[in-house]
């Protein structure tokens, strides 16, 4: 993987000249447009939602991302202050050290070694006393059913990431109302559909007509008790086109032939659109799920044994099927939603949809969603890099500008692309990671799907 190196002046310029193709940004000039609000209100933004919202990548929140989740490069835009200790105008629950849990790291790349082994384990210490709840709001793990409820909030020992967010103060939607915030975002589905993608379908999908009712009792909540507040609401993603269900091919060549074979998997041979787990990395890397005399992508070193995946390390057709259909009726509730004249929505699926198919570039450089090598997407092979947040909250902001006419300046995704979002060119091939190992993944996914894991 290659460290992104910020563009000479000469290759900016070339890039401006050049252009760009697919989904892209645009190089910021120097003097860009000023803030204007249009019909929106800016003077208080809280932020309510996921994982997603709260900046998790690499299996942990962590502070240094934190500050680059879509919610604070929103709230930098719209003027506000972002401190990494998270105690600037939008204030976070900041998580130190390596955060919480401990993130993953690249430690070898040939084999290919992802862990978190070594690294200290962060808790909220700058601000966890604060008076006055959290302008952003987001708790890892949460469903829409959260927002107004406390039922789950404590069903695991603390900490857990309701305690470090929520703070026994109330629900995610009283905190947020205490506030009167004058514009919201509420970025809540995408774990409805997450769990049962990422547990091979072990994992119900939550009740699309459950999500729609609640999404609505909670836009009428809000309006009811604030008005004037304007809410950008998001639409659910298709979780089974993020890396952690797209990076493993579900077939190989036979050795001594070459032909194409079909890895095996609990009720038999996989088909081409099935879809290989991460969480199945253990078991190719010893040759389990390939047949026996087939190559070994993962680890060419152990062939075939011929023993087949388990259902939870594989995402079947008619599994996706239950997926994307429940996604679809529920993105239904927001497009109903969203024809409402204080709310705007967000295609957040679009936008994941597009990135997927044709990647995103930025100047000169192209990137992916591939695992590891493509850099929109973190380690854990689920949550957005801070290029991506970077991309989400451009989306943001071109949404609000179109819905209310208002004037907010789009972030400069030059200042989001780092180590963490490595460039176009993969240190290997695309979908081939040999010798791959992901230390403490599951333990990870586990800590932010607690008991629905």
């Amino acid at each position: 993987m290659k460290k992104h190196l910020r563009l000479t002046p000469i290759l900016l310029l070339a890039a401006f000249v050049a252009g760009c193709q697919g989904p892209c940004d645009s190089i910021d000039s120097i003097t860009g447009p000023q803030l204007t609000s249009g019909t929106a209100d800016f003077t208080t933004y809280v932020a309510a939602g996921t994982s997603i919202s709260a900046g998790y990548q690499s299996g942990g929140i962590v502070d240094r991302h934190q500050t680059n989740a879509f919610p604070a490069i929103f709230a930098r835009q719209i003027g506000k202050t972002v401190l990494q200790n998270g105690q600037g105008d939008f204030t976070f629950p900041s998580m130190g050290h390596d955060g919480f849990p401990q993130l993953l790291a690249i430690k070898s790349f040939s084999p290919l070694i992802i862990n978190n082994t070594g690294r200290t384990l962060g808790y909220p210490a700058a601000n966890y006393n604060q008076a006055t709840s959290y302008q952003n709001l987001g708790v890892p793990g949460a469903i829409a059913f959260d927002f107004a409820d406390t039922t789950r909030y404590h069903a695991t020992a603390d900490p857990n990431m309701f305690s470090v967010v929520a703070r026994y103060r109330g629900t995610i939607a009283q905190q947020m109302l205490g506030q009167a915030p004058t514009f919201v975002t509420y970025e809540y589905g995408a774990n409805e559909v997450l769990g049962s993608a990422t547990s091979g379908g072990a994992i119900a999908v939550f009740p699309a007509s459950s999500y729609a009712a609640l999404l609505t009792g909670h836009m009428n909540a809000i309006h009811a008790t604030l008005p004037n507040t304007k809410v950008a609401i998001f639409t659910v993603p298709d979780v089974a086109s993020i890396p952690f269900c797209t990076t493993f091919k579900p077939y190989t060549v036979m050795i001594a032939t070459g032909a194409v074979v079909e890895l095996k998997g609990p009720n038999g041979d996989l088909s081409p659109n099935d879809l290989v787990l991460l969480t199945a990395k253990d078991s190719l890397a010893a040759g389990t799920g390939f047949p026996v005399g087939a190559y070994n992508y993962l680890n060419p070193a152990a062939p075939g044994n011929g023993r087949p995946l388990t259902n939870t390390q594989v995402l079947n057709v008619a599994e996706q099927t239950a997926i994307r259909t429940a996604a679809g009726l529920m993105n239904t509730a927001v497009d109903s939603v969203a024809t409402r004249p204080f709310v705007v929505k967000v295609d957040m699926a679009a936008l994941l949809s597009s990135m997927a198919a044709d990647g995103y570039t930025v100047g000169a450089t192209h990137y992916t969603t591939s695992f590891v090598t493509g850099g929109l997407f973190s380690l854990d092979g689920v949550h957005p890099t801070d290029l991506g947040h970077a991309i989400l909250a451009n989306a943001l902001v071109d949404a609000v500008n179109a819905k209310f006419g208002a004037g907010v300046p789009r972030a400069n995704v030059n200042d989001y692309m780092s180590a963490t979002a490595s460039a176009s060119r993969p240190a290997m091939p695309e979908n081939v990671l040999p010798g791959m190992r992901v230390d403490g993944l599951d333990t990870g996914l586990r800590a932010l799907f607690g008991n629905r894991w």
